[in-house]
């Protein structure tokens, strides 16, 4: 019997409700709200990592 409702609940194939949408999100928001600071970090960093001006310098001196 369990095993039945097992195979019901894993074909169904309905999607998502507009509640566990809403839900999700809510969660998304709150923990970027949370770690705005650890976040904002991380991407300064990595942009500064890529923009950085020296990786960008060409060699002048000729090849021997």
């Amino acid at each position: 019997m369990i095993t039945k409702i097992m195979r019901k609940f894993i074909k169904d194939t309905k999607g998502l409700n507009t509640v566990e949408i809403v839900v999700l999100v809510a969660i998304a928001i709150g923990l970027a709200l949370i770690f705005k600071d650890q976040i904002t970090a991380f991407v300064k960093t990595i942009l500064d990592n890529i923009l950085d001006a020296s990786a960008f310098t060409i060699s002048l001196t000729p090849a021997p």
